[in-house]
C-alpha cells in the first residue's frame, strides 16, 4: 500500500519551504516586476533577493527549468558578493525544482549545501528548515536512519525558534519514522508531544498527519478502539481534502478487525464511492482491494468481482504494490472455490510481482562471507590476547627458574618448547582451515556476482551503478513451460530446468558472457560487461544457436527425468545500466530500454528461432544471414523491424574465451 505519511509530510514540508521564501520578498510579487527588477538592479545583495524571489515564483508557476537558471545566476552572484545567505536560499531554491522533477541527487546535493551555508551563518530558521526537507527526502529515499537524524536536528532548532509549526512538523516526522522502524513505542512518545500544540496550531495538514500517524500506531499495537478513535477524528478534519476516501478505508478495515462486518462494509463502500466520485483511482483501488480481503470471508463471488475491478484500474495505473496484493486475493479466492487452474495462475501472478530477484540460498551466501570475516577478525583478536597472555606468565616463570636452578629452567625450557611447537601446529593448521573456508566463500561471491563487482563490494562494501553503451542483451524461454509444468512433479520440474539451466551456464563461460538472472524457466543474460567489449553480438549469436542445439539435441534424445521443450529466443543491443541492489541481499542487475526489448524479442520469436532487433541486426548482418521478419508490432514500443539469424557466413569472427587464451 501507497504510504499516508509520504502524501502528507510532503505537504507539511513544501509548504514550510514557501513560508520561508516568502519571508524575503513577499508571495504576492509579480514575476514580470521581478524579471524587470533583475534586469535592471545592481550587481548587489538585493538583486540576489530578487533572483531568489524570481525563482520561487516560478516554482510555485511550475516553470522549473527557468526557476533553476534564475537560482544559478543567484548562486554566482552571492559567491562573487559572499553573501552566504543569498546563496544558501538559491540552494534551497533549486533543489526544490530539482524536487519537482524527481532528480533526487540533485536535491540533496543542493540542499545539503544549503544547510552546510546556514550552519556557517548560524541561521537556526535555515538550519531547521533545510533538516526537515532532507529528512523527507531521505525517508521518500528508504533511508530511514538519515532520515531520523535531520528530522531530530530539525527538532531541536525548530525548538530554539519557538514556532509551533516547526516542532510540530519535525515532531510527526520523527514519530512517522519510528513507525516504519516497528519502534511504535517511541513513535506514540513522539507524536503525543504534538497534542499540547494541537489547540493554536490551526494548521490541518499537521493535525491529519498527527492523527492519522497515532492512530496507525495504536493500528500496529492491536488497540483498536484507539486507532478507530484518532482515525475518526482525522475522517472529521479531512472531510473535503482528497485523503478522505483513504482514511474511511482505514476505519473499515479497523472495524473488521474487531469483528464488525457490517460497519467494516459500509465505510469502504463508502470511501469507494468517494474515490469514484472525486477520480482518485489509487484510492478506488485500494478500496477495491479491501471489499475483496472483506468479502473473502463471506462471499468469494463478490470478492473476485472487486478484485478484478481493482485489477483492471492498477493495471492501468502500473500500481505493482497493490496489484501484487490483488493477484494474492484472487489466488486465494479461486483457491476456495475450488478453481485450481485460475489459482495457479493468479499464484504465478503474485509471484512475480512479490519475488525478487534474490533468494534465500544468496542471502546465507552472503551472510556466510561476513560470517567468515568476522570469524578470522575474532580469531586474530583472540591470537593476540593469547600471546600477551603467555608472555606475562613466561616472565613470572622466568624469576621462579633462577631461583630453583638451572635444572629446572632448562626442564622447563623444554616443556615450553613442546607446548609451543605444538601450539605451532595448532595455529598452524587452525589458519589453514579458516584460510580454506575464506576462499570457499570468495568463490561463491565470484559466482554470485561479477569479478569487478565482487571486488568492489568487498573493498568498498557498496557498488556504484555504471552505464554501458554498448551491451547485447538475450532473452530465453521454454515453450509451453507453465501448462507442462502443471503436471510434473516439484522434483522432475526442477531437475529438467536446473539440466538446462546449467547447459546455458556452460555455454555463457564459453563465450565470456555474464548471466545475470533466472525468471521461472527464463533465461537471461548479456556480452559487454563488466568490462566493455566490442564482438559480443556475435558471441551472443554463436551462444544462442548452441542454447537452441541443447534444445534440439534434448528433444532428439532426451536423458533420463528430463523432460523436452522448445526455445524461444530474443536478442536486442544497446546502452544499459548495470549494478548491485539491496542491502541484505545482494544481486547483480540490468535496466534499461533495452532489456525490455530483449524481452519482447524473445516474446515474438518462434520455437527453436533466434529472433533480433534491428539495432543487434545492423551490428551482425556481415557475418550472419539473416531473414528480415517485416515490422512487428511490439507492447510499448509500436511497430519494430525484425530478424530471425539462420546461419553464420563462412568468415569467422569470433572466437571463445578458451580459443583466445590459447592464441595468446
Amino acid at each position: 500500500m501507497i504510504d499516508y505519511r509520504k502524501r502528507t509530510y510532503i505537504l507539511i514540508v513544501l509548504s514550510l519551504l514557501f513560508l520561508a521564501l516568502g519571508s524575503l520578498w513577499g508571495q504576492n510579487a509579480q514575476i514580470d516586476s521581478l524579471k524587470n527588477i533583475v534586469q535592471t538592479g545592481q550587481q548587489d545583495t538585493s538583486k540576489v533577493a530578487a533572483l531568489n524571489a524570481l525563482s520561487s515564483e516560478l516554482i510555485q508557476n511550475d516553470e522549473l527549468d527557468q526557476a533553476k537558471s534564475y537560482a544559478d545566476q543567484a548562486i554566482t552572484l552571492a559567491d562573487q558578493l559572499d553573501f552566504k545567505k543569498g546563496k544558501a536560499y538559491a540552494l534551497k531554491n533549486k533543489g526544490l525544482a530539482e524536487y519537482y522533477q524527481s532528480n533526487y541527487k540533485e536535491v540533496l546535493n543542493n540542499w545539503t549545501q544549503s544547510l552546510k551555508t546556514f550552519e556557517v551563518i548560524q541561521d537556526t530558521l535555515g538550519i531547521a528548515n533545510l533538516a526537515l526537507n532532507l529528512g523527507v527526502v531521505y525517508y521518500d529515499q528508504g533511508s530511514l536512519a538519515k532520515a531520523l537524524d535531520y528530522y531530530l536536528q530539525s527538532l531541536s532548532f525548530s525548538e530554539k525558534l519557538g514556532d509551533p509549526i516547526r516542532i510540530t512538523s519535525a515532531l510527526v516526522n520523527i514519530g512517522g519514522v519510528y513507525s516504519q522502524m516497528e519502534e511504535n513505542d517511541k513513535a506514540l512518545s513522539y507524536y503525543q508531544q504534538v497534542e499540547p500544540y494541537l489547540s493554536n496550531l490551526n494548521n490541518l495538514n499537521i493535525q491529519s498527519t498527527y492523527l492519522m500517524g497515532i492512530g496507525e500506531v495504536y493500528s500496529k499495537r492491536n488497540d483498536n478502539d484507539n486507532a478507530l478513535k484518532y482515525y475518526k477524528e482525522a475522517l472529521a478534519v479531512n472531510k473535503d481534502t482528497p485523503d478522505y476516501a483513504h482514511i474511511l478505508t482505514m476505519i473499515g478495515k479497523e472495524e473488521r478487525k474487531i469483528g464488525n462486518v457490517q460497519r467494516a462494509m459500509e465505510y469502504i463502500d463508502l470511501a469507494y464511492k468517494t474515490a469514484k466520485e472525486s477520480d482518485q483511482p489509487l484510492d478506488q483501488v485500494q478500496t477495491l482491494l479491501a471489499l475483496g480481503d472483506l468479502f473473502q470471508e463471506s462471499n468469494t463471488s463478490l470478492a473476485l468481482k472487486s478484485y478484478k475491478e481493482a485489477e483492471t484500474l492498477a493495471l492501468g495505473m502500473e500500481t505493482n504494490e497493490e496489484l501484487s496484493d490483488i493477484y494474492q486475493g484472487m489466488a486465494v479466492a479461486y483457491q476456495t472455490t475450488g478453481n485450481f487452474k485460475n489459482a495457479f495462475e493468479y499464484q504465478n501472478k503474485y509471484l512475480v510481482l512479490k519475488d525478487s530477484i534474490f533468494n534465500i540460498k544468496t542471502d546465507d551466501k552472503i551472510r556466510g562471507l561476513q560470517f567468515d570475516f568476522d570469524l578470522e577478525k575474532k580469531q586474530d583478536e583472540n591470537d593476540k590476547l593469547l600471546q600477551e597472555a603467555q608472555i606475562a606468565d613466561l616472565q613470572a616463570k622466568r624469576q621462579k627458574y633462577v631461583i630453583y636452578g638451572t635444572v629446572l629452567g632448562l626442564l622447563l625450557v623444554f616443556v615450553l618448547a613442546v607446548g609451543s611447537y605444538k601450539r605451532y601446529r595448532y595455529v598452524k593448521k587452525t589458519n589453514k582451515i579458516i584460510e580454506e573456508e575464506k576462499n570457499r566463500s570468495e568463490n561463491l561471491l565470484l559466482n554470485i556476482l561479477p569479478d569487478e563487482t565482487a571486488l568492489e563490494l568487498k573493498q568498498f562494501g557498496k557498488v556504484k551503478a555504471k552505464k554501458f553503451e554498448s551491451v547485447t542483451v538475450m532473452f530465453t524461454d521454454f515453450k509451453g513451460f507453465t501448462s507442462f509444468s502443471q503436471n510434473l512433479s516439484p522434483e522432475l520440474l526442477v531437475k529438467t530446468v536446473d539440466y538446462y539451466f546449467s547447459k546455458f551456464d556452460a555455454i555463457m563461460e564459453k563465450y565470456g558472457l555474464e548471466k545475470i538472472k533466472t525468471i521461472g524457466d527464463a533465461y537471461m543474460c548479456a556480452g559487454g560487461l563488466p568490462f566493455p567489449t566490442e564482438d559480443h553480438p556475435y558471441k551472443m549469436v554463436q551462444a544462442a544457436f548452441e542454447v537452441a542445439q541443447v534444445m534440439e539435441e534434448t528433444k532428439l534424445n532426451p536423458p533420463k527425468d528430463i523432460v523436452p521443450f522448445d526455445v524461444r529466443i530474443g536478442i536486442n543491443t544497446g546502452g544499459i545500466v548495470a549494478g548491485v541492489v539491496g542491502t541484505k541481499k545482494f544481486a547483480y542487475d540490468i535496466w534499461g530500454d533495452t532489456v525490455n526489448v530483449a524481452a519482447r524479442m524473445e516474446t515474438l520469436s518462434e520455437p527453436g528461432r533466434v529472433n533480433v532487433s534491428q539495432s543487434t541486426y545492423l551490428l551482425i548482418k556481415d557475418s550472419y544471414n539473416c531473414e528480415h521478419r517485416g515490422q512487428i508490432h511490439v507492447k510499448n514500443k509500436g511497430m519494430m523491424d525484425m530478424y530471425f539469424v539462420n546461419d553464420k557466413k563462412e568468415k569467422p569472427l569470433i572466437k571463445t574465451q578458451k580459443e583466445n587464451i590459447l592464441s595468446s
